[in-house]
């Protein structure tokens, strides 16, 4: 492989290391923030937020970039910012504990609240970007 080849690839994953970086300390931070105020309330509430918000931020930015951008940004950010291991974890977390309610509230914001926020999203990218339909 020559040099000149590599050097695009080198800076795509130096690109998505970097991003991947700053998203999972986002996550980190703000689902801590998130829980100190709502965590009584709804437990994991952090987590829900951020796997929201990342979903919504996917479908934008999804809608608007383009081929390099697109995979550093949705990869290494947005990759890094939404977190379905942690997900996974509070659900089992919740059914060993018995809070099954919690769980299967859990279960349908996440899937439901993520497939909505991806949707809305691409429609804000089509109406930024000037398109219909």
């Amino acid at each position: 492989m020559e040099s000149s080849s590599v050097i695009p690839h080198l800076r795509v994953a130096l690109g998505v290391f970097l991003c991947g970086g700053v998203g999972a300390l986002a996550r980190v931070l703000l689902a801590s923030a998130i829980d100190r105020v709502g965590g009584a309330v709804l437990p994991h509430a952090g987590t829900l937020a951020v796997n929201l918000i990342g979903c919504l931020l996917f479908g934008f930015l999804g809608g608007l970039l383009e081929g390099t951008a697109r995979v550093i940004v949705l990869g290494g950010l947005l990759g890094a910012l939404t977190t379905y291991s942690t997900f996974a974890w509070l659900l089992v977390d919740l059914g060993r504990s018995g809070r099954h309610g919690t769980l299967l509230l859990q279960l349908v914001a996440h899937v439901g609240g993520g497939v909505l926020c991806i949707a809305a999203g691409l429609a804000i990218a089509r109406l930024v970007a000037g398109e219909s339909g």
